[in-house]
């Protein structure tokens, strides 16, 4: 199986887009003006992926989804609040996962997404119930062996990625430390974004702990900087993480990207 491509771009807050071979995931959309190094018109996505529905993650979501028909995925709650508006949805919830495709070739492997909890409070735009603030972890299968359950024997989940030989990258989205990160890192997590912001998700110190308890090989910051409460110092943390777990810090700034290059390792683009 050819290797497949994989891009991470930072477009501000915790609005990530991740691309594999071309099919591109946008993780909560939300573009700040000043921040941002693209409008919403120039976005291109297959899919949106919500966390919940604070506007500083969602607020971008009807323009992007109707211009680009889009499949939004999020909690039930997020994904009904824009059904109703007419767009396209797939709804999840805590502990669930869905397999989507990633590729033009119906017989490629599908995409698994699952949603995990993060400790997080989550309204719509309209102050109407957002249910439980969510994560995502993205799973890819690298040797053709295929993820979902209608296509593969059903064995526990790490042993279903090893199988595959899976990457998988984890967003954390708006999440404090919870100990069930200590399960996600079973499961062999390659990337992991996580907030270091504090005061509304976890801060620098307790993404250190959550970084151990995930021990992904790459670890990115997200949810700091955007506003004054917020504000941390990126380089004393990147240089914490190089002290206290085995990760590497990956530090972007708004439009910049990191790829994976043919020897697995992953660089600024």
């Amino acid at each position: 199986m050819e290797k497949a491509s994989k891009r991470l771009t930072w477009l501000g807050h915790n609005c990530f887009l991740f691309e594999y071979n071309g099919c591109k995931f946008l993780v909560d959309p939300f573009l700040v003006n000043g921040v941002a190094p693209v409008q919403a018109h120039e976005i291109k996505a297959n899919y949106l992926l919500v966390s919940h529905g604070h506007s500083d993650h969602c607020a971008s979501v009807p323009e992007i989804a109707a211009n680009t028909g889009a499949t939004i995925i999020s909690v039930a709650e997020v994904a009904g609040f824009f059904a109703k508006k007419g767009l396209k949805t797939e709804s999840m919830n805590i502990g669930g996962a869905i397999y989507l495709p990633a590729s033009k070739n119906p017989e490629d492997p599908k995409a698994q997404i699952m949603m995990v909890q993060a400790p997080h409070s989550s309204t719509m735009p309209d102050n109407s119930p957002g249910g439980n603030s969510v994560g995502f972890i993205l799973s890819f299968s690298q040797n053709g062996t295929h993820l979902s359950p209608a296509n593969a024997p059903i064995k526990p989940m790490k042993n279903t990625l090893d199988d595959a030989l899976a990457f998988s990258i984890y967003f954390a989205c708006d999440s404090g430390y919870f100990t069930e990160m200590n399960w996600i890192g079973q499961l062999g997590i390659d990337v992991a974004v996580l907030p270091i912001g504090d005061r509304f998700t976890m801060g620098p110190s307790l993404s250190l702990d959550a970084v151990n308890a995930i021990n992904p090989q790459y670890v990115v910051p997200c949810h700091y900087n955007t506003w004054e409460p917020i504000a941390q110092s990126v380089d004393k943390w990147s240089d914490a993480v190089q002290q206290y777990t085995k990760a590497i810090p990956l530090v972007l700034t708004p439009g910049k990207t990191v790829s994976e290059d043919e020897s697995g390792i992953w660089r600024q683009a």
